[in-house]
């Protein structure tokens, strides 16, 4: 699966979850790929201000509770690891796969700028907690990385690709998106190519798209829907649904992030309301 088969699945101090792992297992596992599980351990901000100190012993205590964070994360993820019978083993070894690595400070970043040398990252979407640290995570990557992102929900089914809905809307995003899950979409049994009336930017029609993926062998199909009484995203979402998708293709952010932020779009539908895993690229 060439191109995909070094994974990141970063925890932006957060603890390691099942999800995560699976999803990256259904990834790697096709062509023994090697998973990466990354923390980033946070630090005590520098609060500048005349006279302003931190106790000495505060200090300490939020060093040793990182250290002790950073410890069990390492924990956990070698425990889920090892549940699914993936070998820790380097960068440079064999077969499928994973190691370990920390970061001091970083923040999502950081993480985003390791990202470049991987050829995905996966990362799951904390939708019950009400956290939303995932969403800066996630838009780091996507900004700074240069690389796709999985997106991916508590629920992980059992194939990630073999049917694919790409949410075209003729945007640059979307075609890197479209690039970046080649290795995907040529192991995949069924792609249909969505466009939405009213979700296009100037670029390639959809069954112009549709037309140089079948020729370069993939089994794919295009389909045009209106949008009546429903955003561009709960379309896409609809459509994934009665498709049967266990995998959507989407650029993100092609309005700009403070436009979604303000007005809502497609991205941000799609990340709070997809349910099966979702590639994205900025």
């Amino acid at each position: 699966m060439s191109g995909l088969r070094t994974i990141l699945v970063p925890f932006n101090n957060t603890q390691p979850n099942a999800a995560a792992v699976d999803a990256a297992k259904r990834i790697a596992e096709a062509e023994g790929a090697y998973i990466e599980g990354a923390y980033s351990r946070q630090v005590l901000p520098i609060i500048a201000g005349e006279g302003i100190t931190l106790p000495g012993d505060y200090l300490a205590a939020f060093e040793e509770e990182g250290r002790q964070q950073a410890t069990l994360a390492r924990e956990a993820f070698e425990s889920l690891i090892a549940e699914r019978g993936i070998p820790l083993s380097s960068l440079d070894g064999e077969g499928l796969r994973a190691g370990w690595t920390e970061m001091m400070g970083t923040g999502p970043e950081g993480l985003g700028e390791y990202a470049r040398a991987f050829g995905i990252s996966v990362l799951h979407r904390d939708l019950a907690s009400g956290d939303m640290d995932w969403k800066s995570t996630a838009e780091a990557l996507l900004f700074e990385s240069g690389r796709p992102l999985l997106l991916v929900s508590d629920q992980i089914p059992q194939t990630i690709g073999r049917r694919i809905l790409v949410a075209w809307n003729g945007s640059t995003e979307t075609a890197r998106a479209l690039s970046a899950a080649r290795p995907l979409l040529a192991r995949s049994e069924a792609i249909q190519v969505l466009s939405v009336e009213g979700g296009m930017v100037s670029g390639p029609d959809v069954e112009l798209i549709t037309s140089h993926l079948r020729a370069s062998g993939f089994k794919v199909q295009s389909k045009m829907v209106d949008s009546p009484g429903s955003t561009v995203g709960q379309v896409i979402v609809s459509e994934a649904k009665d498709f049967d998708a266990d995998l959507i293709i989407k650029g993100a952010f092609t309005r700009s992030r403070l436009r979604q932020l303000v007005f809502g779009g497609p991205t941000s539908e799609i990340f709070n309301h997809a349910t099966c895993p979702v590639i994205l690229c900025h």
